[in-house]
Parts: C-alpha cells; sequence; structure tokens
C-alpha cells in the first residue's frame, strides 16, 4: 500500500464525515468480522465495543451466510448527529486502503443515516434476502465493496437498496471510493435475473481483479495500456472484469481456471483475443476438456503472442 493510495481514502472519508453528513447524521463504519482482523487491531469489534461503548456496535443478521453471530457484520456507529468523528475515522480508512486489492474486506464502507442501528441493520440483512443469487444458490453478501460496485453496475435503480441509509461511502475495487446515494423507492424493487447471476460469480470477478493489480505492477510488453492510479487498474475495473468473464463463458469455457487465464491474457496482452482463430481454437479445445488454457498458453513465446496481437484490430477499452 503507497502512503498516496492511504492518504486518498482518508481525504475520502474525511469530506464524507464532515462535508456531506447533515448535523441531524450519525456517521456509521460497517465491518465484516468474516473477512478477519486482528484481535488487538483498534478496529476489532471488542476494542471498538470497548472504546465507543457496546451499544455503538449493531449486529448484522447474516445467519444465511454464515451461523456464529461473531461472525455477523458489525454496524459501528462512529459519531452520533452532531459530534465529530474520531481518529477511528481515519484508522478505518487506512485500513480500507491497505485491502484495496484484498480478496476479502474488513471494511465494507462507511455510512450515514438520521436513522437507528437497530433499523439499518435490520435494512442491510432484510437486503441480503432480497437481492438472493440465483436458485439454488443463497442470499447476497450485497454490502461487500466490490458487489456493491457490481450491483451499482447492473442493477438501474440499485439507489433503492439503500433504504434508510441516505448515502454509502464505499471501496470501489480499483483503489479508491465511491459515493453511492440513495434514491426513492418507486415500489417493489424489481431485481432482474441478470443481476443476481453477476452476484453469483462476483467470487470470480474478485480473483480475477487481485490476480490483474498484481500483474499491474509488472511491465508486460504486450500490454495496450498502464494505468498510473495507486491500484494500476483503470475506473470500472470490477464492470470489466465482469465483462471479460462473461465474454469467456460465452466461448463455452466452464472450467474455472480456463476462464481466469483466458481474461488474463486478455487484460495483459489483448481484450479482443478471442476473435483470432488461433485463439478460438484453443478455446474450443479447452470447453471441450480437451485441454488448460494454461498449458497450452504456457506454449507460446513472445514471437508467437506478437504474429497474433499483430492480427487483431485496435481496442478501444477492456470489454
Amino acid at each position: 500500500m503507497s502512503s498516496q493510495s492511504a492518504q486518498g481514502y482518508v481525504q475520502s472519508v474525511d469530506h464524507f464525515a464532515t462535508r456531506q453528513r447533515k448535523p441531524q447524521e450519525a456517521l456509521y463504519l460497517l465491518l465484516d468480522p468474516f473477512a478477519g482482523c486482528p484481535p488487538e487491531h483498534p478496529l476489532g469489534i471488542a476494542a471498538l465495543s470497548e472504546a465507543l461503548g457496546s451499544d455503538a456496535v449493531t449486529r448484522v443478521d447474516c445467519s444465511g451466510l454464515v451461523q456464529d453471530p461473531e461472525c455477523w457484520p458489525a454496524l459501528v456507529r462512529l459519531a452520533k448527529p452532531g459530534d465529530a468523528p474520531t481518529a477511528l475515522a481515519p484508522l478505518s480508512a487506512t485500513c480500507a486502503a491497505r485491502e484495496s486489492a484484498a480478496t476479502w474486506h474488513y471494511v465494507c464502507g462507511w455510512l450515514i443515516s438520521d436513522q437507528p442501528a437497530a433499523l439499518i441493520a435490520q435494512h442491510i440483512s432484510q437486503q441480503c434476502q432480497v437481492l438472493h443469487q440465483p436458485k439454488p444458490h443463497g442470499i447476497t453478501a450485497w454490502f461487500e465493496p466490490v458487489r456493491m460496485a457490481l450491483l451499482r453496475a447492473t442493477l438501474k435503480n440499485a439507489g433503492e437498496v439503500l433504504g434508510p441509509v441516505r448515502s454509502w461511502l464505499h471501496p470501489d475495487g480499483c483503489g479508491s471510493c465511491e459515493v453511492f446515494e440513495r434514491k426513492p423507492m418507486a415500489g417493489e424493487l424489481a431485481v432482474p435475473e441478470a443481476v443476481r447471476a453477476t452476484q453469483h460469480v462476483a467470487p470470480q470477478i474478485i480473483q480475477l481483479l487481485c490476480a490483474w493489480h498484481r500483474l499491474s505492477a509488472v511491465q508486460h510488453p504486450h500490454a495496450l495500456w498502464h494505468f498510473a492510479g495507486t491500484s494500476g487498474l483503470p475506473e470500472n475495473a470490477p464492470t470489466h472484469a465482469m465483462n471479460l468473464i462473461l465474454k469467456a463463458f460465452r466461448q463455452g469455457l466452464r472450467d474455472r481456471a480456463d476462464i481466469q487465464c483466458m481474461c488474463l491474457h486478455m487484460l495483459m496482452i489483448h481484450p479482443l483475443l478471442l476473435q483470432h482463430p488461433t485463439i478460438q481454437h484453443d478455446v474450443e479445445k479447452a470447453a471441450a476438456g480437451e485441454q488448460r488454457l494454461a498449458d497450452r498458453f504456457a506454449s507460446y513465446d513472445d514471437c508467437t503472442w506478437s504474429h497474433i496481437v499483430a492480427g487483431l484490430p485496435q481496442a478501444r477499452s477492456y470489454s
């Protein structure tokens, strides 16, 4: 984690807590213990209960995801209405920056609301049911940062999900934070199956983002673009990752390792690889179970990749 990255998170949280919050609103922090946090850390649930009082910590019932209540998300009131946030706010921002490229996120975001914590926690829990994944799969942890970014990208009226939360600042999966604003409900929330399907493959999208982040730190001879941001990823990286996974799936790939391999090569070599006849043939054989893409692509040297890239049209974006 760079100091620039941490500073950006701290500034975003400070602006959210002091400029966007109204006097009658409290500032909340949503933490997911399932992601793990050392018990001695100041942001550990026990430490927060001791520092802020037990009434400042409210659990979000996620029994459909994990049975142990100690692993349920915790909604922590960092500041009462009219009060300035304590040093825990910038500390949580630094923690979020540190895990920006992690598979699991302990810090899920900062919320402002004039409603009591119990009502907010109940609403978050209920929305896990509303946004359930395609049957027979279970409920959705929509409050996780990348899942929320995907929800915003796929659900047209996503702002209706927030209910009693007026505004939610969340890590965006690209190395910074985004503000998610509430919209008034316009009847019962309609959730298309495509939205549920995206949430079902969210773990694959998160895995791809993590690998993309690691590879972006290394110069690749065929990479079309390099980004100067703290994460090395472009804006809307979760959406690009989602679209590439869908492309691989539509080409017949079902093995998770094959899908990841294909997507990483589209990211690091050329987004339009699937248009090349040689790659199409490789994908067909992988889809039929006759080979693994990682083994096949490992046999290609730089000269082969250069020849393949030369036969493709210019790409304007990743997806």
